[in-house]
């Protein structure tokens, strides 16, 4: 089968349009494209989403009026088709050639659960080099270092992959979302982010992934650009989360007694 692209926007329609054409570029038979842009004043569909050159592209897009975070905007869309793996996105994300390994890769291997590949900024300064070390002490390998290809291994060890592209199993995902224990939680999900006000989304579904017994896969040999903090800047409300989504996080980990940050 094929990859469920889920592609969030906040307010950066120029970087969603780069987007939808690196995947319109990058995609193969079978995938799909959802597009849910938070926090929009109206339900209309934006002008300018689709590019001129774009516009018999298929795709689903959903709107919210309030800003309902990464986790929930993601846990929308992920509820839309059918395909093995699904892919959740920032909009200031650009898929590259390896879109397609990176399915190969993770459908290749039963115990892998969720894959991300390398990422870097436009100046090739690296964002994603991989989450390693303990629960309690993880530590983003390579950040801001000049790429040049010195992480460009497969590591089956990683904590947590990015969330920005964050490639899933959608059988993963499905069991995840279903877990009683994660029930208690957060209650009538819609999927397996965890639904923080900012942060923490993709590292408690790395870690609820782990502890079901699945591999969370950091994939260096394919690179892919992630602009990074460009829905909103330093020190604004989204920064003003961390402290909040982290003990959401903590809570969430005890339900599996996962001792962590």
């Amino acid at each position: 089968m094929a990859v469920d692209v889920v592609v969030i926007n906040y307010k950066t329609n120029d970087l969603l349009q780069n987007f939808i054409a690196s995947y319109e570029e990058h995609k193969f038979d079978g995938c799909s494209l959802t597009v849910v842009d938070v926090e929009k004043s109206t339900f209309d569909e934006p002008s300018g989403v689709v590019m001129a050159g774009s516009r018999s592209l298929d795709y689903s897009y959903f709107s919210t009026r309030d800003n309902v975070g990464y986790g929930t905007a993601c846990n929308m869309g992920a509820r839309y088709g059918i395909n093995d793996v699904i892919l959740l996105a920032n909009a200031d994300t650009l898929l590259s050639d390896g879109f397609e390994e990176c399915y190969n890769a993770l459908m290749l291997h039963e115990d892998w659960g969720v894959l991300g590949p390398r990422q870097v900024d436009e100046r090739n300064h690296i964002t994603a080099g991989g989450i390693f070390g303990h629960d309690r002490a993880p530590k983003q390998r390579g950040w801001n270092e000049f790429d040049r290809n010195q992480y460009n291994d497969v590591r089956e060890d990683a904590l947590s992959v990015s969330g920005s592209l964050y490639f899933i199993k959608r059988s993963v995902w499905q069991e995840l979302t279903l877990c009683e224990e994660f029930e208690k939680v957060q209650p009538n999900t819609m999927g397996a982010f965890l639904q923080t006000p900012h942060y923490f989304e993709e590292t408690f579904c790395s870690y609820h992934a782990r502890a079901h017994g699945f591999k969370v896969v950091y994939y260096g040999p394919v690179k892919m650009v992630h602009l990074w903090h460009r829905a909103s800047n330093h020190g604004s409300w989204a920064d003003r989360q961390f402290g909040i989504s982290q003990q959401m996080h903590r809570e969430a980990c005890a339900v599996h007694a996962i001792v962590c940050e």
